[in-house]
């Protein structure tokens, strides 16, 4: 061959060539299109639909304290925040909506809190009836799992029933007396008992809402333990996962792997977010407290990354501090709890997936156990998208409202998109068109975990495998 195009070879001539690799063929893979579920679109449109009719009933003149309807965005709003248990709002909670429109947002946080689909299924119960493929399959959504059978989605459903209702009973007997001694405003025993009743759900769905006035959440009672400690439990409890707090039952040795993660993880960013705001605000934030009030104050921060609730003036916090805080919004709880953000799992995930590439390690390994590579992609993808939806409703908000400092704004835009709740003012100071994008925000903050854990495949697709090959990095 080389002699017929010229070439004759030399004693010493070499040859240098890339060697052509051909990709190996896998059977058996079917060819898989980037697509959403069908049962996943029906998740996203429930939520949309409860998100749209709590708008239309906040929109009405009984849910108004004047008589009057509020303007229907502003509703809409309202009711994002609520399903999506954010607690940004536009106004003042207790000033604007009557006893009627308390209820409508009380109903749809609670609502949202758990997800729409588990009552649909305490529905299908109370009815008498069980639940069939279709509703095992939509509750396995809702919770992120797969693989339930008729009797473990009965069983777990009704375990996480009585759970969330246990908690938040209890959470209501405890501020219960504090409402009743203390009646802030010099309300009346009966609105007192309302008070209990909607924090106490409020804490346990990390909703964020409160009924205080001034929307300055419970700045008020910065220095009065109880109801902090009792609140900042509640939310803690809300923001495990359900199906850890039911493995925690187990003897330790049978705890699975993503219990360990979760409570390692959570009790890391409870310890480090203690002891950042502890130093960092001693003599800001918690400048006029004692220093037991800068502990329990500290430790409800560090705690409500996932409520919105504060006992601090968030807009007067340093650039040290709301850069903390807009991480730990970022990482938000457990899955299959009440808080939302990229969850503890993905955080704990990439960590120890960093910390294996650190040391020259092919494989992620956690507390004896290798996580699946599957796994491992599906949390990195992730943070990425959440990093990229960040980043692009950040350069939206911006610039749709360039009045707003970018340190509040970047704030609120997380915020909304971690379903935290806490602000600096920018959601109010947002025009329309910036609250439309908060909107946004609150809404796939809520729901896009949910989106792209249906796009990515639990196991591997591939129809072909392509040779490997090394790309500079760094």
């Amino acid at each position: 061959m080389s002699e017929q195009r010229g070439y004759r070879r030399r004693p010493g001539d070499v040859v240098l060539r890339r060697v052509r690799l051909q990709p190996e063929r896998v059977s058996g893979a079917p060819r898989r299109r980037l697509r959403i579920s069908p049962r996943s679109w029906m998740v996203v449109v429930l939520f949309g639909v409860v998100m749209l009719v709590g708008g239309a009933i906040l929109h009405l003149p009984v849910s108004s304290q004047s008589g009057e309807s509020i303007p229907f965005l502003d509703a809409l709003y309202t009711s994002v925040s609520a399903v999506s248990v954010t607690g940004l709002t536009r106004f003042d909670t207790v000033e604007t909506f009557s006893n009627f429109g308390e209820f409508v947002t009380l109903a749809l946080f609670q609502i949202g809190g758990l997800g729409v689909t588990m009552y649909a299924g305490v529905l299908i119960m109370l009815a008498g009836q069980r639940l069939g493929m279709r509703g095992r399959q939509f509750f396995g959504i809702e919770l992120m799992t797969s693989g339930v059978d008729r009797s473990g989605a009965t069983v777990l459903l009704r375990r996480v029933m009585v759970y969330t209702a246990l908690i938040e009973f209890v959470t209501f007997i405890l501020l219960l007396p504090w409402f009743l001694i203390e009646q802030p405003g010099g309300v009346s025993a009966e609105r007192a008992i309302w008070l209990s009743i909607y924090h106490a759900i409020s804490a346990f769905n990390n909703a964020g809402f409160d009924l205080m006035g001034g929307s300055n959440s419970f700045i008020g009672q910065a220095n009065q333990a109880w109801p902090v400690l009792v609140m900042g439990v509640s939310a803690f409890l809300g923001s495990l996962s359900f199906l850890t707090v039911f493995n925690l039952r187990q003897p330790r040795r049978r705890w699975s792997l993503d219990t360990r993660l979760v409570i390692t993880g959570m009790g890391l960013l409870l310890i480090v977010g203690t002891a950042f705001f502890l130093i960092a605000d001693w003599s800001r934030l918690f400048a006029d407290q004692s220093a037991g009030s800068k502990l329990v104050n500290s430790v409800f921060l560090s705690v409500n990354r996932t409520t919105g609730m504060t006992t601090v003036p968030l807009d007067q916090a340093g650039a040290d501090s709301s850069l903390a805080m807009i991480i730990l919004m970022f990482i938000g709880g457990a899955s299959t709890s009440t808080a939302s953000g990229i969850k503890i799992g993905s955080f704990m995930v990439v960590t120890f997936g960093v910390f294996s590439a650190l040391i020259g390690s092919a494989r992620v390994v956690a507390f004896g156990r290798e996580i699946p590579a599957s796994v491992v992609l599906r949390a990195n993808a992730l943070v990425l998208i959440a990093l990229g939806g960040y980043a692009f409703g950040l350069l939206f908000f911006i610039a749709v409202d360039p009045d707003i400092d970018v340190l509040p704004a970047a704030f609120d835009v997380m915020s909304a998109l971690a379903n935290c709740g806490w602000t600096q003012g920018a959601s109010q100071a947002a025009t329309q068109a910036g609250a439309n994008i908060l909107i946004l925000m609150m809404f796939v903050g809520r729901l896009g975990p949910l989106v792209i854990a249906s796009l990515i495949p639990d196991r591997p697709r591939e129809r072909y495998r392509f040779p490997t090959e090394a790309v500079r990095i760094g």
